[in-house]
């Protein structure tokens, strides 16, 4: 009970951001999403029936970071991650396009699409 009151005392004085401080936290956000190329939450429900047993979230993730880095870098930890995987789960290119996960995604977002543009990008260096 202690550590509990303890926790909710920082709220005693509560004070709500003003516009100026939301606006600037709503555009933070708007940067952060920008840069985020395939909106993937990691709920991993595309992966449970995907017959090639494809990583999609984690293939997605990487995607997105390494689309992040400086191009004139070369070599990227992202795409050592993405070869290490693919020899336990299937590559990105081995999708069939059963539609399997897009059934099933809360997003509805079209994860064959990404899943070429992810192997077009890791597979193809």
């Amino acid at each position: 009970m202690e550590q509990l009151n303890d926790n909710l005392s920082y709220m005693k004085d509560f004070v709500p951001l003003d516009e100026e401080e939301t606006k600037l936290v709503e555009d933070a956000a708007d940067a952060i999403n920008e840069s985020i190329t395939v909106p993937c939450t990691g709920c991993s429900y595309c992966t449970d029936g995907c017959p090639m047993h494809i990583n999609i979230p984690k293939y997605f993730s990487l995607y997105n970071a390494d689309l992040q880095e400086a191009e004139e870098k070369g070599w990227t930890p992202q795409g050592e991650y993405y070869d290490r995987l693919t020899q336990s789960f299937g590559k990105a290119s081995d999708c069939i396009e059963c539609g399997q996960c897009e059934g099933v995604w809360p997003q509805h977002l079209p994860i064959i699409g990404y899943l070429k543009d992810v192997a077009a990008h890791f597979e193809t260096k």
